[in-house]
This record gives structure tokens, C-alpha cells and sequence, in this order.
């Protein structure tokens, strides 16, 4: 036992003491563009930000961290975030026909020019992002164990994410992207990888593409 006990305390102190690693890969590209069309559009007549589609109970809170990374990439583009999107299109009573395109969109990928129009007025906005999670998978695997005890081990969480931009006058896209970012960390801490921090990291590279 007097051979182990030290063991035991020098793989903690070595695990503790290596303190939190944390990789990064993120894979991101542009997949269509308008003619004429750059992020001095959006400047000029301001994007409305609305609820995701896909993943279930994680597209609602895959919004806000697309507002934030937009302010942090593009702080110049006026935007509406989701929250405040959605507060307004219920106080002019167009909750109903929201849901309803939102719906249609999830079935045929097209938003319908009339139900654009009468959004992007009551938003005050020219653009609409539509955003979609298309996966979101997390994994956790042991890097260091000792007599069954494990002392490192590895999180990781792949998030792959798309973006559409439609002129809500015309009724086009004018834009859209995509995004897959995997952030892993290793820590005895045990720190999880929340969904905001990686949903973040997967907006920011996205709207990267936005030039």
C-alpha cells in the first residue's frame, strides 16, 4: 500500500497541474451568393434574426448565440434579435403566419415571399437569417485511469449549423453558409463544453464567410 498511495497522489497532482486543454477545428464555407451582394447590404437595411429550425429542443436557444456572434464579427449590421423578433411579429399578430412559415420552410426550404414581406415590415428589416441546426453530437472518452480510476478524461462536441440570408422585398436568398466547428477539452475538473460556447464558435466561423 505505501507503493500505490504515492502513486495515486502523483498522477492527481501531474492531472491537476496539467490544468485544461481545449483543441479546436471548424470547417466552414460559403455556398451561395447573390449577384452584387455583401455585408453592406444588411448595413444598409438592417436583418431581422428568427427561431432555428431542426434539433429539437436546441434550436430555441440557437439564436442568441448568433446575435452575439454577429455583434462580435459585423458590430456595424442593425440587427433584431430573436427575442425581440419575436415579440414584435406577436404584438402585429403575425404569431400564426410565422408558425406557419417556419413550418412550410421545414418541408420545402422556401420562405414564402408574401409571409417575407409582412415580417420584414413588421421587423422594420430588409433581411431575414434563417438559421438550422442540421447536428449536434457530444462524446466523452478517458485519456488516463489508474487502478480504475480515471483522472483525465476528453469532452467533445461537434455542432453543425446553417445560414440563409432571403430578401424579404424580393423573396430570394441572398445569401447562405455553413458551418461545423468540434471544440474538445481536457480537464479533471470535469468542465463541461456548453452548447453556447460551441454554438458560438460555429456562428463566428460562419459569418467569417460574410464579406
Amino acid at each position: 500500500m505505501k507503493k500505490i498511495f504515492p502513486g495515486i497522489t502523483l498522477c492527481i497532482g501531474l492531472a491537476a497541474c496539467a490544468g485544461p486543454l481545449t483543441q479546436f477545428h471548424s470547417n466552414a464555407m460559403e455556398l451561395e451568393r447573390a449577384p452584387r451582394f455583401t455585408h453592406q447590404n444588411l448595413e444598409d437595411r438592417k436583418v431581422g434574426i428568427v427561431s432555428a429550425t431542426g434539433g429539437n429542443g436546441y434550436r430555441r436557444v440557437l439564436g442568441d448565440p448568433f446575435a452575439k456572434a454577429l455583434r462580435t464579427i459585423h458590430p456595424e449590421i442593425p440587427q433584431i434579435p430573436p427575442q425581440e423578433a419575436i415579440g414584435l411579429l406577436n404584438r402585429a399578430n403575425l404569431a400564426d403566419e410565422y408558425t406557419n412559415m417556419i413550418r412550410d420552410y421545414e418541408t420545402s426550404g422556401i420562405l414564402r415571399k408574401e409571409s417575407l414581406n409582412r415580417i420584414g415590415e413588421a421587423l422594420g428589416v430588409g433581411y431575414l437569417i434563417q438559421l438550422s441546426l442540421l447536428q449536434y453530437t457530444q462524446d466523452t472518452s478517458t485519456r488516463f485511469s489508474f487502478l480504475g480510476i480515471r483522472f483525465l478524461e476528453t469532452r467533445s462536441s461537434t455542432l453543425r449549423v446553417f445560414a440563409q440570408i432571403w430578401d424579404v422585398r424580393s423573396g430570394e436568398v441572398a445569401w447562405e453558409a455553413s458551418s461545423e466547428v468540434t471544440l474538445a477539452g481536457e480537464d479533471v475538473r470535469e468542465r463541461p463544453i456548453t452548447f453556447e460556447e460551441v454554438a458560438t464558435r460555429a456562428w463566428q466561423e460562419l459569418i467569417k464567410q460574410l464579406i
